[in-house]
This record gives structure tokens, sequence and C-alpha cells, in this order.
């Protein structure tokens, strides 16, 4: 029963990796366009966030390609400070659409490495961890709100959309 589990686990891992090897490639850094209406998108987002899971609802583009009516909202919690210009996201590009995906991802996880100088470990983690069992990809991606760079963040791969 384990060697099943376990064959079942491998083959999910690598079924759902074919989908998102080009948005996880660890050879590319993505970028993410954020686009918010509200010129006090951050100011929302952290009243959100002190609130539960609301989201802002904005256009993304994510490597050129246009999402529209995606769900944003602050991720995190030592990693999240209202005081903090460069925050976690979490952007669900399903919000509205239930087909507006990437592959088969309708949640992107955006951490800010708040607590990591080398700003690798998280991803060189799933790199590792993916050698001996069914893990997350993660990679880079340049974050902008309203044409403006917010910064570099780890991208990591939500395990609730397979």
């Amino acid at each position: 029963m384990k060697r099943l589990y376990f064959f079942i686990m491998i083959v999910i891992g690598s079924f759902t990796g074919l989908y998102a090897q080009d948005f996880y490639n660890i050879d590319t850094v993505n970028t993410i366009q954020l686009y918010f209406t509200e010129s006090n998108w951050d100011q929302i987002l952290d009243n959100l966030y002190a609130q539960g899971e609301e989201r802002l609802t904005g256009t993304a583009i994510i490597n050129g390609v246009t999402y529209p009516n995606v769900g944003v909202r602050y991720k995190g919690n030592s990693s999240y400070s209202a005081n903090r210009t460069k925050n976690p996201f979490n952007i669900k590009l399903d919000h509205v659409d239930n087909n507006q995906l990437i592959g088969p991802y309708g949640t992107l996880k955006l951490a800010n490495g708040f607590s990591d100088p080398s700003f690798i470990r998280e991803v060189l983690g799933y790199e590792i961890a993916r050698k001996y069992m069914p893990a997350s990809k993660a990679n880079f991606c340049n974050v902008y709100v309203n044409d403006v760079l917010i910064g570099v963040y780890t991208s990591v791969q939500d395990t609730d959309d397979y």
C-alpha cells in the first residue's frame, strides 16, 4: 500500500510539473505586473489583511499575458507588516473566472524573502526536496504594482491547486 501511494504521488507530481514547467522554470525570472484602479491599493490591502481573506480585484500581466479580474491579498504572518514596503502577495488568477490559469495553477504565492538575506533558501530548499520526494516548484519573479517595481520575490507553487 505504501508503494502504491508513493507511486501515485510521483505520477501526480510529474504530471502537474509538465504544465507549470515554463512558469516555475528555475532558470527563468518571471515578470508579474499588477494594476489596480485604486491609487491607495497598499492601504486597501492592509485593511483587507486585517479583516481576513478578502481580496482586491485588479489586472495581472504575467510574462506578457493579461489576466483580468484577479484577486490579490497580502499573505504571511511574520513576513507581513503594514509598515513594510515589500509585503508578500497571494494572487488568485481564477478569482472571477475559473478558467483563468497558468497551466493547472490558479493561485500564485509570492514571498518577500523577509528572513532570508541570501534570498535563495526557499527556492534551493524546494530544489533539494524534489530530489527525494514530491515538493513544490519555486523560482523568482520581479513584481511591479501600477508600473512601480516593488522588488524581487520568490514564487512557490501552490499545493492547493493540484
